[in-house]
């Protein structure tokens, strides 16, 4: 009789089907990138992913691409930046490689809305365009894709991973690579590797004082309607400014979001209401009439499938009565309907150990680091944030900006494991800056430059000189 909490031991054949030089879990913003510079650098690429299409957030979750400018808090140094934007943007952009590429190829098709032609704080996109895109970059790229296949377990030996083992409708199956990277967001291939990790805030943070270890961001939803005069929300909006709110990030004032918006550039925004939300963002999109709405949230845990269960049936509830309010309440949004609501999107879980942990002080004090493989540039977006840091309007320097170092891609005790995206080496509150899109990019074409430059080399990561793999990236256009 078998009983709750038993373990049954089962043996599952296990076939290996392909094999190739670099191995990708993981398809979202980072392991794309990741694997188009892989296989740039002549590499033999295969990416894996659960669902059968690419792009995480940006595609399933309804999410934007962000951060891609040095931030400034300050609205007369934010109203310059835009400014400059228009005229000089390499001054400002902190995103090159492929990044910039996918950005304005995404632009150029009219795919995504972004600001003064080029990428500022934001670029929203269409999801599907996106979609396709994406696969034409990896075709082009020579990538070999396996989707609908889920990464449950590893092989390795003497640590070094061998292979990755997969689960699909055909069934039990291996892929053995030279080098790997974990992009799967959560850190699976790592945490089945046996790689240590933090999950949520860590004893480093400095939050951990008046914060319990291991709690993690919330998880939410970005969800889109249609049927939306948005001229008639910012005409509203104009007669009542008390109504208008600076979208955090973004820090449109209304003139500004409102003009951004005539121009059918993006026109961030957020709106007070009274009752439940207090309050919405609201991101235009490239289709008329069509935006994504910000955020229902709710506590739990995204490594845990009650929890993950418990969040999808509340998340259901939450956006019906949200949208019900927000019909009622703003002007424009009278006759909008619910186009999509995503799967519950995870903004925290593991933090894989690296060979170095980012923190927040490397990050707000702008630290150089020698290994130094991109740029981050999104606000540190983590509740409960230090007293310094609680208004950007005076907490950022001009033009601020952070490096992220390449040992943070590494993983304690393995030789040929890389992360990128959201998952690698940082304390709770570095990874608020970290896990954003574009960032994700950034890491992601990093960890594909130096798993190919290895692969060819038939060195283990840690072998990998820094200055060769800086003036790859730096030659690529990532460093910029």
């Amino acid at each position: 009789m078998y009983e709750v909490g038993q373990t049954i031991r089962m043996s599952v054949e296990t076939e290996i089907v392909a094999a190739v030089d670099v191995l990708i879990a993981g398809g979202g913003t980072a392991g794309v990138v990741a694997a188009i510079a892989a296989a740039r650098r002549g590499a033999s690429v295969m990416l894996v992913e659960r669902y059968g299409s690419l792009g995480g957030m940006m595609t399933s979750g309804n999410a934007g691409l962000t951060m891609y400018t040095k931030f400034s808090g300050n609205l007369l140094e934010n109203t310059k930046d835009h400014k400059t934007l228009a005229t000089n943007p390499a001054e400002l952009q902190i995103a090159g490689g492929i990044t910039r590429e996918l950005t304005n190829r995404i632009l150029a098709e009219g795919a995504g809305i972004g600001n003064s032609g080029t990428f500022g704080r934001y670029v929203f996109t269409s999801a599907e365009d996106f979609k396709r895109i994406i696969f034409q970059m990896l075709k082009e790229a020579g990538v070999k894709l396996r989707l609908h296949s889920w990464v449950v377990d590893v092989i390795q030996e003497n640590g070094e991973l061998k292979a990755l083992v997969l689960e699909s409708k055909s069934g039990r199956q291996a892929i053995v690579a030279r080098q790997f990277i974990d992009a799967t967001g959560d850190g699976d291939v790592a945490a089945r590797a046996g790689v240590p990790y933090y999950c949520g805030v860590t004893p480093e943070d400095l939050c951990a004082k008046e914060t319990k270890i291991g709690v993690m961001q919330s998880m939410g939803v970005m969800f889109k309607v249609g049927n939306v005069d948005l001229q008639a929300t910012f005409d509203w909006l104009a007669e009542n400014p008390d109504r208008f709110e600076m979208q955090a990030f973004a820090r449109f004032t209304l003139a500004e979001a409102r003009e951004r918006f005539a121009k059918g550039e993006m026109g961030t925004l957020e709106i007070r209401m009274d009752g439940s939300p207090s309050s919405i963002q609201v991101y235009n999109l490239p289709s008329a009439g069509v935006v994504t709405l910000c955020c229902p949230s709710v506590q739990g845990n995204g490594c845990n499938v009650e929890d993950l269960t418990r969040a999808e049936v509340i998340m259901a509830d939450m956006v019906g009565r949200w949208l019900v309010n927000i019909k009622k309440a703003i002007p424009g949004f009278q006759n909008a309907f619910l186009l999509d609501c995503p799967e519950i999107g995870v903004r925290e879980t593991r933090h894989i150990l690296g060979d170095y942990v980012m923190n927040i002080e490397d990050m707000y004090h702008q630290k150089k680091f020698e290994d130094c493989i991109g740029f981050g540039s999104h606000p540190i977006d983590t509740h409960p944030r230090p007293e310094w840091l609680k208004d950007p309007e005076t907490a950022y320097p001009p033009h601020w900006y952070f490096q992220i170092p390449f040992r943070s891609l590494t993983t304690r005790g393995k030789t040929n494991l890389l992360t990128a995206g959201r998952c690698i080496s940082a304390t709770h509150e570095a990874a608020g800056s970290i896990r954003v899109t574009v960032e994700c990019m950034i890491t992601g074409e990093a960890a594909g430059t130096a798993a190919a430059l290895c692969a060819k080399a038939n060195i283990p990561l840690r072998e990998l000189d820094y200055v060769k793999l800086r003036a790859t990236l730096r030659e690529s256009g990532t460093l910029c």
